[in-house]
């Protein structure tokens, strides 16, 4: 009997190990489309101001 409470608590460690991956996962998978977003808004931004310099 307790060979199967232990294994059922293995279980239910690895599902939690597999959760928190998972959390951490779409933590920085949503951080670095943050990133690029503003990166592409930083270069548009700057292009823009050299394009002001040159033709201004």
């Amino acid at each position: 009997m307790r060979s199967a409470q232990a294994a059922i608590e293995y279980m239910f460690m690895i599902a939690l190990a597999l959760l928190m991956v998972l959390i951490a996962v779409r933590l920085v998978e949503k951080t670095s489309q943050s990133a690029v977003k503003t990166i592409e808004k930083a270069n548009k931004e700057i292009i823009e101001i050299l394009q002001n310099m040159t033709n201004g």
